[in-house]
């Protein structure tokens, strides 16, 4: 009983973001390797928030109320304003990446930024 709760409840949380895995990122290849690259920056940045966070919330130290108020406020604005930074710089590395690419072999197209950014492959035909 215990495994089919597990797997009901795994599939039940994981099914949706496996289904858009499956029927659109593994028909091309080079998303795979940009959702990778995407989840790397994504974990840096929230890596630099968190350690933002524990060094504010180590400095604060004192429990009382409306510091926590305000250290949560700036915790997320924090964490917001760095996971765009690193989001402006993985799309900086892409238009790095596919100039890169134009030089290497001038004769191929590069992929479009519309191709590298997520999108379902129904949304692509019908542009």
């Amino acid at each position: 009983m215990t495994a089919a709760v597990f797997f009901g409840c795994a599939f039940i949380a994981f099914g949706p973001a496996l289904a858009l895995y499956i029927f659109t990122i593994v028909t091309e290849p080079l998303r795979i390797i940009f959702l990778i690259i995407g989840a790397f920056f994504w974990l840096v940045s929230l890596l630099f928030s968190s350690l933002i966070w524990f060094t504010t919330a180590t400095l604060i130290g004192n429990k009382d109320e409306p510091r926590e108020k305000y250290l949560l406020i700036f915790g997320v604005l924090i964490s917001v304003l760095i996971q765009e930074m690193f989001r402006f710089a993985y799309y900086k590395l892409l238009k790095k990446a596919s100039e890169g690419l134009k030089t290497i072999n001038p004769y191929e197209k590069a992929p479009s930024m519309r191709l590298l950014a997520y999108e379902p492959f129904y949304m692509e035909k019908a542009m």
